[in-house]
């Protein structure tokens, strides 16, 4: 008797622990899956300092080839571009009412439009963000119609839009022609 006794014992502990086991097991999914989709992202704050630090990396290229730096452009219709972006599945260069980048600029008030390049990438913090805008410009210069517009000796300014938010960085690059 005893000794089925302390079977029942050894098998009442090894049902409570399986069940604490599957407990944990379900706690750590779940936590996991909560953070999976919470990522950080560069504060809102930092984003005059990466539009400074992309116009600085696409002038670094076109410097490369001896053509002029870009001044940096207003970016009305590439921020608000950025910002509409960062709520889609997809890049699109389509705002959304279904305007294209040159009827955007027209109805802000913007001049001098040339060419859009985008981009997105993940980044969780500023530093994180500076290596996607070198990473994003460097798959630009990667692509041929990308590279005609980074590297057209006829534009003066470079109108950088960015977003950041769910741990992503969207990128709207608007090239710009104005008479100085």
């Amino acid at each position: 008797m005893i000794l089925n006794y302390a079977k029942f014992d050894n098998r009442d502990r090894m049902n409570k622990t399986m069940l604490i086991t599957i407990i944990g097991g379900v706690l750590i999914v779940i936590l996991t899956s909560l953070f999976a989709f919470t990522p950080n992202s560069a504060n809102p704050s930092s984003i005059p300092v990466l539009k400074s630090y992309a116009l600085s990396v696409i002038n670094n290229e076109r410097i490369k080839f001896h053509l002029q730096s870009l001044r940096q452009g207003a970016a009305i219709s590439a921020d608000n571009q950025a910002r509409f972006l960062l709520t889609q599945p997809t890049l699109t260069h389509l705002d959304s009412s279904g305007n294209t980048p040159s009827k955007r600029y027209s109805n802000n008030g913007e001049t001098g439009y040339v060419a859009e390049n985008l981009s997105v990438y993940h980044c969780s913090d500023v530093e994180t963000c500076k290596t996607a805008i070198s990473f994003a410009v460097d798959d630009m210069m990667k692509d041929k119609e990308s590279l005609t517009s980074i590297l057209n000796p006829g534009l003066t300014h470079l109108s950088p839009g960015i977003a950041v938010g769910n741990g992503k960085i969207v990128m709207v690059f608007d090239f710009e022609a104005r008479k100085l």
